[in-house]
């Protein structure tokens, strides 16, 4: 059935979306261990005193922790995902559009975040990154995780439309000020086109920066609405 298909897509994405997280945290876990134990040079040994941690660096000591307050916001967010994805798979029932969105969001926000993430840290450790065992040899599969169970850039083309189509039907969710704003210029560019699809289609791929810009901002307001509902 539809229905199953659905589903096992829907859970094949909160499964991506931890895969990424998983990694990530991994990653950060290894590299923080040999950062802690890393020491370099200081002015301040010249006075006897023992050398610093690599993790001691003020912007990797800051990555870190940005990293784990990041992490745990996406790991929460993906968490009440699957939590009220599991509900529904246990009553045989079909997801909300709500939550079909929700879902997206957090595979596109979960595996981007830590490619963002991973990638900085990267170029705060040096040659360590280049070393078989340090796990950066396999960013690569936060690549896969991208293009896995749905491609981001689709599903954020995808979250655009949607709202557009809501917006111009007096329908859908409360929007934020700054979806609201992007609707608006998206609207605006639209125009010309006069309904003709084919028109349509090509003054969307010219103003794919506000189509990726609303899809970030109701993204943004999802994230956002989870937080609050708890």
């Amino acid at each position: 059935p539809f229905e199953m298909i659905g589903q096992r897509l829907y859970s094949g994405r909160v499964a991506v979306a931890q895969a990424a997280l998983a990694y990530r945290r991994e990653l950060f876990d290894v590299t923080r261990r040999y950062a802690e134990g890393k020491r370099v040079w200081s002015p301040f040994t010249a006075g006897g005193a023992d050398p610093p941690p690599l993790a001691s660096i003020p912007p990797l000591r800051a990555l870190f922790a940005e990293a784990d307050a990041r992490a745990a916001e996406m790991e929460s967010f993906v968490g009440m995902c699957e939590d009220r994805l599991s509900a529904h798979l246990a009553e045989g029932s079909a997801p909300g559009s709500a939550l079909a969105h929700a879902i997206a969001t957090a595979k596109v926000k979960a595996v981007e975040t830590s490619i963002e993430l991973c990638w900085r840290l990267k170029q705060e450790v040096g040659s360590y990154a280049l070393m078989a065992d340090s796990g950066f040899a396999h960013l690569d599969f936060l690549n896969c995780c991208k293009f896995a169970e749905g491609d981001s850039r689709v599903l954020m083309q995808k979250m655009a439309r949607d709202v557009m189509r809501a917006a111009a039907k007096g329908k859908g969710p409360s929007l934020s000020s700054a979806e609201r704003d992007l609707v608006g210029t998206l609207g605006a560019a639209l125009a010309p086109a006069k309904g003709v699809k084919a028109d349509e289609a090509a003054l969307w791929d010219e103003n794919w920066r506000h189509v990726y810009a609303l899809a970030e901002a109701t993204m943004a307001r999802t994230l956002d609405e989870f937080a609050r509902s708890g």
